[in-house]
């Protein structure tokens, strides 16, 4: 599995020779973003939403998001895209399978998270706060994507709890640095204090990660 992070709470995902890409933010630099099959987006607010019209057009790629994102992708004249609802799994290409879980934000009309099933098992949460109902996944997370900002969504220790529930070998932290503050190493402390031993690996921008 191929993971790069463009920043915020989007992310390219390579696994089993299909490509996702999830939650294009308005100032992504889209002309660094290659070929994309899915775009998976968690909720219909524009830091997770903006760039969908663009690239589902530019990379031909189908869009999958509960049913405010269908709905938006429809207005926006989206001819490629499908709802997805909490519990529901989408079987894509090459044994990679989505699953969409309901998430704790909120502000949003229906917050969705993903576990993308391929070579490996990676959960990105989308916008959440801590929540019980998470423990059902533990054991069951290669990757851990979890927001730290604390900017109406989890921050560093809260994502810890998240953390402390799955139990996922290794967590990348994300919704910092574009909109909003965060602290991988404050993440690292939390973990430390509950002695929670799964590997943070923060990103760069642009950067990949091979698991």
């Amino acid at each position: 599995m191929k993971i790069i992070w463009y920043g915020h709470a989007c992310f390219w995902v390579e696994t089993n020779g299909v490509r996702l890409l999830i939650d294009p933010y308005p100032e992504v630099d889209d002309d660094r973003i290659g070929e994309v099959d899915y775009i998976l987006i968690t909720h219909e607010h524009t830091d997770h939403y903006g760039k969908v019209e663009l690239l589902s057009r530019l990379r031909g790629a189908t869009v999958i998001g509960p049913k405010p994102v269908y709905m938006m992708a429809i207005s926006d004249g989206v001819t490629r895209v499908r709802e997805i609802r909490d519990g529901e799994t989408i079987e894509l290409e090459n044994g990679v399978r989505v699953t969409a879980i309901y998430m704790e934000h909120p502000s949003s009309q229906y917050p969705l998270g993903y576990l993308i099933e391929g070579d490996k098992r990676l959960f990105h949460t989308g916008d959440t706060y801590s929540t019980p109902t998470l423990q059902r996944l533990r054991g069951k997370v290669d990757v851990l994507l979890v927001p730290i900002s604390g900017r109406s969504t989890a921050n560093e220790r809260e994502a810890a709890q998240i953390v402390e529930d799955i139990r996922p070998r290794i967590v990348i932290p994300m919704h910092y640095g574009v909109y909003g503050t965060g602290s991988p190493d404050k993440l690292r402390e939390e973990l430390q204090k509950r002695r929670i031993w799964a590997l943070v690996k923060p990103l760069e921008h642009y950067e990949e990660f091979t698991v």
